[in-house]
């Protein structure tokens, strides 16, 4: 891959980032940083926009499952830090550039 083709990846992958702060900081709606239990669903549903139509109303199961994927210390709460490692991971996933 030649530096042309990278610089539109590492575009991507930056643009997304900003996106996916944009959505944890509506979803921190008692704004200390982090998403808990309860503030889960916002920020399912507000991700679920980006990609369909159809309205969406998350579970308690995929609350836990999605807290349990993201929450890599354990503490049953989300930090900024923990959910841009998800974004991250999802953006390799793609074969999006992250480097440039």
């Amino acid at each position: 891959m030649n530096n042309n083709e990278a610089k539109p990846q590492t575009h991507q992958a930056k643009a997304r980032l900003k996106a996916a702060r944009s959505i944890f900081e509506l979803a921190d709606t008692n704004k200390d940083g982090f998403i808990t239990f309860d503030e889960v669903p916002k920020l399912l549903i507000e991700t679920n926009k980006l990609i369909s139509e159809e309205k969406y109303v998350p579970t308690n199961e995929e609350i836990e499952s999605w807290i349990k994927m993201t929450d890599l210390n354990k503490d049953k709460k989300v930090s900024i830090h923990e959910f841009e490692v998800l974004i991250l991971k999802a953006l390799q996933a793609q074969g999006i550039d992250l480097d440039g």
